[in-house]
């Protein structure tokens, strides 16, 4: 079976109808998996379908968390496998595994706000889930905040993502952008409409782009990405790209980057999650 089956597959088409009705949606496609979410999302409170091939997975790699600090807390529901010659869900038990921090402040990889997958560590532990379970992968308590859930089995998977959003602030460029030249400028454009359309993909799309971007004065980049934080998450891991963009600076100029990062977290710039830890990884 491939991708382009399963998204023509009876139970499917149904299951985005029921979810979205006649919005338009877009599939997302991540290292382990893919998401089909209405295109322009704008409400606190947001679904999405996750296909999970045979052993997908969605985190960035099957032995990683990612953080989630965008979500207030999160459910999923398991509908099950899916065949295209199925008039419905298969019901199948223990079929993902559902692998998560009990705390939020726990060490993340060198150069990534991600978490590698260690279950001796106190703070971590996992959990088999099967069809129809629906749970809390994030709770407002902290736990959760790392997690992936991971396909078992052989069969394509579905699940329905409910996610409640933190109150965030608005991404806006335009008062920084206003004071600087024309060529930075149009360089920042184009570097956030490429984030927006790429993601962390940026990396492998946009090398000549990420070249030009490092180029550019630490007092006037660093403070663009910082405003780049508040990204709109959309399964694209936008925000984390930024993040990885100001490490990769930062590290070439610690004081600075520190400096302007520390401002920010003062005045409440950016999501405080990606401040703190690019400050920890900058400063250690």
């Amino acid at each position: 079976m491939n991708l382009q089956e399963i998204v023509e597959s009876i139970p499917l088409k149904f299951l985005i109808k029921n979810l979205f009705g006649n919005k338009k949606t877009e599939l997302v496609e991540r290292p382990g998996c893919f998401f089909i979410k209405i295109k322009n999302e704008k409400d606190d409170i947001i679904q999405r379908i996750i296909l999970l091939p045979p052993h997908g997975y969605t985190a960035n790699k099957i032995n990683e968390m990612n953080p989630h600090p965008e979500a207030r807390s999160a459910k999923i529901s398991i509908r099950g496998g899916i065949k295209p010659n199925k008039r419905g869900f298969i019901l199948l038990k223990d079929l993902v595994k559902f692998i998560y921090s009990t705390k939020r402040d726990i060490s993340t990889k060198k150069n990534e706000p991600y978490v590698k997958i260690d279950l001796k560590e106190n703070s971590q532990t996992e959990k088999i889930k099967s069809s129809k379970e629906k749970f809390f992968v994030v709770r407002e308590n902290g736990m959760g905040f790392y997690h992936s859930l991971i396909n078992l089995s052989n069969e394509w998977v579905v699940l329905v993502l409910e996610k409640y959003l933190q109150s965030r602030k608005e991404l806006n460029l335009k008062y920084r952008l206003n004071k600087i030249g024309k060529k930075s400028q149009n360089l920042a454009k184009l570097l956030l409409n490429k984030i927006k359309l790429y993601g962390d993909k940026i990396f492998e799309k946009e090398n000549q782009l990420i070249i030009e971007t490092l180029k550019l004065d630490i007092k006037i980049i660093i403070p663009l990405l910082i405003e780049m934080l508040n990204f709109y998450e959309t399964g694209k891991h936008e925000p984390c790209t930024v993040f990885a963009l100001i490490l990769k600076i930062g590290k070439k100029n610690k004081t600075t980057t520190t400096k302007l990062l520390e401002t920010a977290l003062n005045k409440d710039s950016a999501p405080k999650f990606y401040l703190k830890e690019l400050l920890r990884k900058l400063i250690k």
